[in-house]
């Protein structure tokens, strides 16, 4: 499958809060998502962090669709443009 971006809301998903805790810090949210993505066997390649932290950007690698709408599902994610390319 072709490399996607995703927006990842950094407080709605109950898997994320779960896994986040009271530790909102980047590198937390980084890890949990990383734990979460790779649960979907897929991989997580680059974070993009816009700087008001309502969402980040995370750029993965998933097997098939099957993988990607699962995580995407826990995340409660959607599916964005390269942020890179567009100046986000």
């Amino acid at each position: 499958m072709p490399l996607s971006w995703i927006r990842v809301p950094r407080g709605t998903s109950p898997r994320l809060r779960a896994c986040l805790g009271d530790e909102n810090s980047d590198q937390n949210f980084e890890r949990c998502v990383h734990e979460i993505v790779t649960s979907h066997q897929s991989r997580v390649l680059k974070f993009h962090h816009p700087g008001h932290g309502r969402f980040s950007h995370v750029r993965f690698d998933a097997p098939d669709d099957v993988s990607k709408g699962a995580l995407m599902a826990d995340l409660e994610a959607e599916e964005i443009e390269d942020p890179e390319q567009h100046g986000a």
